[in-house]
């Protein structure tokens, strides 16, 4: 409330009106803010309107001015860097609320200041929600219907015997292969974790889910909550179906998808682990000595697989087929493993290609610098190879597990009417192009390790096909091999097409002319100008996006390229802005010709853009990746 007092004398009128102005600047300037080391922006607060990002800045002090700038800030939040020996990688990242809400709690893997403009309201509780109604019964299961075992890990990228790779030791997974039909040409639909496996267990590409990167869960979409997933398919057709680890990403959906399981909730996610005894140096691995920790406490996908005995006893106990999922979490950083691992792992060599393709836009390695190389300037060898070794270790860990899993399943008599499926979220950089972790659409990152495993095709078994099949496919491909096939799209609108005639015949076709991935950019400024510094957009919202890239792997006219558009982003329809010509300066071409997948494929292309000398190779393939992008959005119908 301003009070204004009139006085007769011209000169106290003068020095009044000056004296009230001072005040009034003093109170707007000076903003009290309630400070406290804690998170107020986690989860699926990312995905709300009223949480926005406002880039990177130098101290709290500075995010706290930009909250008290704006007048509908309510609170802000910032990261100082790492904690509990994880690595936070989004250190200086400001966040701000315009909604009120103020919930402060520890952060995972960052330290975390926030501030509340005044005086923050006192939490109180949620009202309690009415239960929901029981879900009507299932009907029975189709006589002769297998049992799948649905086993994925994470950030494993193709690096097995089974493709002539000798770098890591992976015998259980290459025994698997002997009794599998081996996939060498499949691919994700996004290279990050969360967009991944949205897009995997619900069949549907990431333009109809929405779910690009970490912000809001898949389940938030229009409509998304009378999709059903996977898991939940098979639930509604009969199955017991149950999982543990990491199979949805945490957080997408919520609480991991109560309506996915028989349970009605999911059975265990263990983490992503942390180096016992205090914080890893960037780049290395952690071997731990198990005889002074417990590698039932001390490792997360130790407890996953004592989960996954459980529910593979529970599927001893019931009259029904069953669908049970595994996630493992390694090779995902941090490199955590039993020592005796890394004592496996030769020394492994440098990537040959440590530099990016020439002629292609710095767009493409993005966010490359969250590895141990800069732009155009590879880590020194040592530093490589310890990157390398840990990644391997702790691959030859996950993969002694996945012995120990399918002894399980063998000894309960499970192997002659269950379908095995083994397979990453998304592939992973070591080196190539001068790249490392994920988060491109570059073969490396693209590319996935597939094996399936059929009990009645042993034919199958050790075959190799080139047909190309993504990971939305897997949804529709399973349902049919198992026995409840989605027998139309009104029946559930997935994107995915079965590719269940390849157990028939390993030298035919995918169901879809080529494999479609993306992945979004975000610009540090608005020129746009600066693509070596961009961050990778994994916690802005979706209408902050600047550019969408897609990535179309197929073959034409007895060729093999691997073309990629980068597009303006459409910020209010959420769809990208085709260029209106066709090659240019946002445009890759890679030719794939005589890439068998195989030993050193990762050195041997992608190492030069050839996209202007193939101008109607580029015509062409724009126009089929164009027809489906677009009739994808078109289901997406907003």
């Amino acid at each position: 409330v301003v009070v204004v007092v009139v006085v007769k004398t011209k000169m106290m009128d003068k020095m009044l009106v000056l004296l009230l102005l001072i005040s009034i600047f003093v109170h707007i300037g000076a903003q009290d803010f309630t400070r406290v080391n804690l998170s107020t922006v986690y989860g699926g607060d990312y995905g709300l309107k009223t949480v926005m990002h406002m880039g990177n800045t130098t101290t709290s002090a500075e995010c706290e001015s930009i909250c008290a700038k704006m007048e509908n800030c309510t609170s802000y939040d910032w990261s100082s860097g790492d904690q509990k020996g994880l690595q936070c990688r989004y250190t200086t990242e400001c966040m701000i609320r315009t909604d009120g809400v103020w919930k402060p709690k520890e952060g995972h893997a960052c330290k975390k200041v926030s501030g509340y403009k005044g005086i923050p309201p006192t939490p109180s509780p949620p009202p309690s929600p009415s239960p929901p109604p029981p879900p009507p019964p299932s009907p029975p299961a189709p006589p002769g219907a297998l049992n799948v075992l649905f086993i994925i890990y994470d950030d494993l990228r193709v690096i097995h015997k089974a493709w002539q790779m000798n770098e890591s030791v992976t015998p259980h997974f290459d025994e698997l292969a002997q009794k599998s039909l081996i996939f060498d040409r499949a691919y994700c639909n996004q290279a990050v974790c969360g967009p991944s496996r949205a897009s995997l267990l619900s069949g549907r590409r990431p333009d109809r889910t929405e779910m690009w990167n970490f912000v809001g869960g898949f389940r938030m979409t229009e409509g998304a909550d009378n999709w059903n997933t996977m898991p939940e398919w098979f639930l509604k057709h009969g199955y017991y179906t149950a999982g543990t680890g990491k199979l949805f990403h945490p957080g997408d959906p919520k609480n991991f998808d109560p309506q996915s399981w028989s349970a009605g909730e999911y059975s265990g996610y263990f983490g992503q682990g942390s180096c016992p005894g205090g914080k890893q140096k960037p780049y290395t691995g952690c071997p731990v000595d198990i005889t002074k920790h417990d590698p039932n406490t001390t490792f997360p996908d130790v407890k996953a697989l004592n989960v996954a005995y459980g529910l593979l006893d529970n599927a001893t106990k019931i009259n029904k087929p069953w669908w049970i999922g595994v996630g493992f979490v390694k090779p995902h950083m941090p490199h955590v493993y039993p020592s005796h691992f890394q004592d496996l792992i030769p020394t492994p060599a440098v990537a040959t290609n440590q530099y990016s393709p020439n002629g292609t836009n710095p767009i493409e390695w993005g966010d490359g610098a969250e590895g141990p190389a800069n732009w155009e300037q590879p880590p020194a060898d040592s530093v490589g190879i310890s990157f390398k070794t840990a990644y391997y270790s702790a691959a030859a860990f996950s993969d002694s597990l996945l012995g120990e899993l399918l002894q399980d399943v063998e000894s309960k008599n499970f192997m002659d009417n269950t379908i095995i499926v083994l397979t990453a979220d998304h592939g992973w950089g070591l080196g190539e192009h001068n790249h490392w972790i994920k988060y491109t659409n570059w073969e490396t990152d693209a590319r996935i390790p597939l094996l399936i495993r059929h009990p009645n095709k042993p034919s199958t078994w050790g075959q190799h096909t080139r047909a190309i099949v993504e990971h939305v496919d897997l949804y529709p491909t399973l349902a049919e091999l198992a026995g409840v096939k989605v027998n139309s799209f009104s029946e559930e609108s997935i994107d995915g097409k079965s590719y269940a005639s390849l157990f028939d015949d390993p030298t035919g076709s995918g169901p879809n002319p080529g494999a479609l991935t993306q992945y979004p950019r975000c610009c540090k400024n608005e020129v746009c100008d600066s693509f070596i510094e961009d961050k990778r957009c994994a916690y802005v919202n979706n209408t902050q996006f600047n550019y969408m890239g897609y990535s179309f792997r197929t073959d034409l006219d007895g060729k093999s390229w691997r073309y990629t558009q980068w597009c303006l982003w459409n910020t209010s329809s959420l769809r990208p802005i085709w260029p209106a010509v066709v090659p240019n300066n946002l445009t890759e071409l890679y030719d794939h010709t005589g890439d068998m997948g195989m030993g050193h494929t990762y050195e041997l292309f992608e190492n030069e853009n050839v996209a202007m000398q193939n101008p109607a190779v580029v015509t062409n393939l724009s126009l089929q990746m164009r027809v489906l992008v677009d009739d994808v959005l078109k289901l997406r119908g907003n």
